[in-house]
């Protein structure tokens, strides 16, 4: 059952990407909620909860950004992760009763494919490489 587990994280997540994203945004909420209120325990709740949310979604879409890049897909290898994270960036605030859903999506609108971008870039960097390991 653990292998499983393992071999499921392995393929479907990136564990790299995940973790970056999870600490970035795990950093910036706690220091946005700690500024706002003052309160460690609320800042450090909200923190943790980001930073899980980023680790197994963020790095669902990274890995399904780099499994397209694999398979030459690399245009599909950013637009449907960025499409995903779009969609439910804005569904999540929806349904939070954000007050403007919209203005809310507006980072993942434009930081989502550049990020992608970046991953696809590196993605196919590291299969030239590997595939002509003396350049």
């Amino acid at each position: 059952m653990l292998s499983q587990i393992k071999h499921y994280i392995k393929t479907y997540i990136s564990i790299r990407y995940g973790l970056a994203g999870a600490l970035f945004l795990g950093i910036m909420v706690f220091g946005i909620n700690y500024y706002d209120s003052g309160d460690v325990t609320a800042s450090t709740t909200a923190a943790l909860k980001q930073s899980a949310y980023t680790f197994i979604f963020g790095g669902y879409v990274s890995a399904l950004c780099e499994n397209y890049t694999s398979k030459g897909k690399f245009l599909i290898g950013i637009l449907l992760p960025s499409s995903i994270a779009i969609i439910a960036t804005y569904t999540v605030h929806s349904l939070k009763g954000t007050p403007n859903p919209e203005l809310s999506t507006i980072p993942t609108i434009i930081f989502a494919p550049l990020g992608f971008l970046f991953i696809a870039y590196n993605k196919k960097r590291e299969l030239k490489r590997s595939s002509n390991p003396q350049a």
